[in-house]
């Protein structure tokens, strides 16, 4: 287990395709923190600086590796099976201050956030101590923001997903790794299933440049990007329909 790495974990696809490809890379957190898995129905969904400078491969992978797990398995028993010590919440308010309390008192100083889609964290829980790494759905700086790789699917064809740190602006802590990937087989499951896998891929080469230099180390970039707000259904639906093969 990777002992200053904890785990925000959310009722959704994308913490179950995290927990699938931490455990089938053997990069467990030492720590997590369960937010409301009273249900076994997953909700579809849905994620500070270094000093170590790196340039940045851009490269272009595969990662549809990590889209084979099961969106439907129960969180809790999981985590059991894995022997992870974990503690749990029946809120899913990130910024309950119970929860603030369990964030604080968590003995890992880094902690994978996979919470509910739509949520900021506030200046207040990102200046409580930890270090909160996030993988955005969308390929950094380029874009920022909701729904991105819907339009970047508009826009070449691709899907992103961007690992960094965050911070109190959207999308703008520093960048760990990125990558760009080909349009999934079927972008039909893009929200449920290829999303959730890419960010996974991003996740597990981030945790592996970590446990191979001990340290993370931000990316070298000298772009401002842009940012992208909800896309309208039917410009979704375009993007559907032009990659469903």
């Amino acid at each position: 287990m990777l002992s200053d790495i904890g785990f925000i974990v959310a009722n959704t696809s994308r913490s179950r395709a995290y927990l699938a490809a931490l455990e089938r890379n053997n990069l467990l957190p030492c720590w997590c923190l369960l937010l409301d898995d009273d249900s076994n129905k997953p909700r579809i969904g849905q994620a500070s600086s270094t000093d170590c400078k790196r340039k940045d491969p851009c490269l272009l992978e595969d990662a549809w590796s990590e889209s084979n797990f099961d969106p439907t398995t129960p969180l809790e028993p999981w985590i059991k099976r894995l022997g992870i010590k974990y503690e749990k919440s029946n809120t899913q308010d990130i910024h309950s201050d119970d929860v603030i309390d369990l964030i604080k008192d968590a003995k890992p100083t880094i902690l994978i956030y996979s919470g509910y889609g739509g949520v900021l964290l506030r200046k207040s829980l990102i200046d409580c101590g930890k270090k909160f790494l996030h993988v955005h759905g969308g390929y950094l700086p380029d874009f920022k923001g909701s729904t991105t790789n819907y339009y970047s699917l508009l826009v070449d064809s691709s899907i992103g997903a961007s690992s960094i740190f965050l911070s109190a602006d959207i999308d703008s802590g520093p960048i760990l790794h990125r990558s760009k990937f080909v349009a999934p087989p079927n972008c039909l499951e893009l929200d449920h299933i290829y999303d959730s896998a890419a960010r996974a891929k991003v996740l597990v080469e981030t945790l592996r440049d970590y446990q191979k230099d001990s340290k993370f180390c931000s990316l070298e970039l000298d772009i401002e990007g842009n940012l992208y707000y909800v896309i309208h259904p039917v410009l979704k639906h375009i993007a559907i329909l032009r990659h469903v093969f």
